[in-house]
């Protein structure tokens, strides 16, 4: 899973990677522009997975993690960095998180004068369509040339159909993320990987002071779609540096009840639409990352292909249940103890464990 730290220059994007990573990328406002992302892995965190450890006492004990991807700013006047050389990488991410500067700063803004949230959010997302809407009507323009020529299949039609749907779209300011196309032309332009079609939440970066001040405008953007949350990116970054008590007696003061790992990889995890599944035993307790409403042989394939090729049936019970009873053999008595088929939907906490025959 790669989530991509997003924004225009001097937001705050590396000071919430490093509080989130606990690193110590450079965050001087006077420091050049990095020419490269950052990268740091991150486990999720999940209560579930120390309980279940607790009452297995396995061997190892293994988290779902997030890659982040803390990339320069880019879409700026003055970037000195190349936006088409990141907006290729940039595809490859599964959803963007928007870091706005809502601190208070004037030397920086005197520097790098960038307005308000809603100002640079407004005009990250333009400069976003604008590439999206450049790429798909490059490949219409070729598309329109290979039928000069005599090119026209079926896959390129249903490609085309697809393509003059969201430069539709694009052009009339319009989200891709409510736009409906059929499974053929979905497939079509999969591989165009459009920088609009992502999941995107947003973060304003603030004073600890003014946590609230933005409240309104974090209503404004989720009323549009978008996660919307402010944080203390600076005040976040110190206490990533403080061992755990000290960290949670500042935490208490300000009112936070959770580390910026613990919030920033829900978030996220929420944002990708995915849930987690499980595999118990004595060797591992283990979290296993799949997309929300997945059937049980996809699940059985995120632990092993051999296990969704010769799926045979799904061995399933909840994580509440086995905490709650504190034995697999509790729960068989009480008949929670299930057997699944492939089409079975799996839930989150749902605990698994593949019958399969290769």
């Amino acid at each position: 899973m790669k989530a991509a730290i997003i924004g225009l220059p001097k937001t705050g994007k590396t000071t919430i990677f490093n509080a989130l990573t606990r690193s110590e990328h450079n965050t001087d406002k006077y420091a050049p522009a990095s020419l490269e992302a950052n990268i740091g892995v991150v486990q999720v965190a999940d209560e579930r997975i120390d309980k279940l450890s607790q009452l297995y006492q396995p061997k190892k004990t293994i988290y779902a993690t997030i890659e982040y991807h803390d990339y320069p700013g880019i879409f700026y006047k003055e970037s000195e960095t190349s936006d088409t050389a990141l907006l290729s990488d940039l595809k490859t991410a599964e959803a963007f998180i928007l870091v706005l500067r809502g601190f208070i700063d004037e030397e920086l803004e005197g520097l790098y004068p960038l307005g308000s949230p809603e100002t640079q959010f407004q005009h990250f997302q333009d400069e976003m369509l604008l590439a999206d809407l450049i790429m798909a009507e490059k490949r219409l323009e070729k598309i329109e040339l290979g039928y000069k020529r005599g090119v026209k299949t079926p896959a390129i039609q249903i490609e085309e159909k697809a393509l003059r749907k969201i430069v539709d779209c694009l052009q009339n300011n319009l989200p891709l993320t409510n736009l409906e196309l059929s499974s053929e032309e979905e497939k079509a332009i999969r591989g165009f990987q459009f920088l609009c079609f992502k999941p995107m939440m947003i973060l304003i970066n603030c004073n600890e002071d003014n946590l609230t001040a933005w409240d309104d405008t974090l209503n404004t953007f989720r009323e549009k779609g978008f996660p919307a949350h402010s944080i203390a990116g600076k005040f976040e970054e110190e206490l990533s540096k403080l061992d755990n008590e000290e960290a949670q007696m500042f935490m208490e003061d300000m009112g936070i009840s959770d580390s910026i790992r613990d919030r920033l990889t829900h978030w996220t995890y929420e944002l990708m639409g995915y849930i987690s599944f499980f595999t118990v035993g004595p060797d591992e307790v283990r979290a296993w990352t799949i997309e929300k409403g997945s059937n049980a042989v996809t699940a059985a394939g995120k632990i092993h292909s051999d296990l969704a090729r010769g799926f045979i049936r799904a061995e399933c019970f909840q994580y509440e249940d086995i905490i709650n009873l504190g034995s697999e053999k509790a729960l068989k008595e009480k008949g929670l103890f299930r057997l699944e088929g492939k089409d079975y939907i799996v839930k989150d906490g749902d605990i698994l464990s593949i019958r399969f025959s290769v």
